[in-house]
């Protein structure tokens, strides 16, 4: 079973629902919520795993068939890069629940791998990158066929394009951390929520990008000691990466 770092735990939540959990759960939960509990297809065709002391619900993200504060805590683990309407989803997230986790794929690992994902897009599984540009806010922008190819014009934005032109992400994520590759986002009481239909550019409209957390994400990554036999391994593999780096002017104790 799946748990937050022992300081992030809802240790006194008496009710507490997962939505989504497939074949790994959160220890602790008196409640799952799956929209399917036959089809296995996007567990990896794992069976469904239900605590021998949890309730299992049939139902929907978008409309939880729960009263108002049902919940003490609610977690939504690689849950909302899925659903058609994100929004809908996070609303009722804060409806049933007092406080939360939400974990996605980063951005930095969905258009990483993206960009050199060989299968139809017809059959990938996710229809958002997900990000909080912000504290308190989540913002989803749809991962289409062709926004996977975009990238914003700034600085961030150009740096992580020639980033994934100089390595194959599809090996190259190994060099990473988890953090790196994940959005977690904590919420009590409620949240801010943004579903995008394109892909912003700070420059041109004055919002935040989703390229600023990525490089961020990339940057500290690399700076990590405990991962340093990895991350020296990487400008190595991908001499080019690190000529990316010194072009945009960045610097790292283990790329440079």
């Amino acid at each position: 079973m799946k748990r937050l770092p022992w300081w992030r735990r809802p240790y006194f939540s008496r009710r507490v629902l997962e939505i989504g959990p497939g074949h790994n759960p959160f220890a602790g939960v008196t409640h799952l919520l799956e929209r399917d509990i036959a089809d296995g297809h996007e567990r990896g065709g794992h069976a469904l795993i239900v605590p021998a002391a949890a309730r299992l619900i049939v139902g929907e993200a978008t409309t939880l068939p729960f009263a108002a504060g049902s919940f003490d805590f609610v977690y939504a683990s690689h849950v909302l890069e899925h659903v058609e309407e994100p929004e809908a989803a996070c609303r009722e997230l804060m409806r049933v629940g007092k406080a939360g986790y939400i974990e996605t794929p980063s951005p930095f690992l969905e258009q990483g791998l993206a960009l050199r994902d060989e299968t139809s897009p017809a059959h990938w599984f996710h229809r958002w990158f997900v990000f909080s540009p912000l504290p308190g806010l989540l913002a989803f922008e749809p991962k289409s066929p062709e926004d996977v190819g975009r990238f914003c014009s700034c600085a961030d934005g150009q740096f992580l394009r020639e980033f994934f032109e100089s390595l194959d992400f599809r090996e190259a994520q190994h060099f990473f951390r988890r953090s790196s590759k994940t959005t977690v986002f904590y919420w009590t009481t409620s949240f801010q929520v943004e579903a995008r239909d394109h892909l912003v550019d700070c420059r041109r409209e004055g919002r935040p990008c989703r390229f600023t957390g990525m490089r961020q994400a990339l940057i500290a990554n690399c700076n990590d000691v405990l991962r340093a036999g990895r991350v020296r391994r990487l400008p190595r593999q991908y001499p080019k990466s690190r000529d990316v780096f010194r072009k945009y002017g960045h610097t790292s104790l283990f790329v440079r």
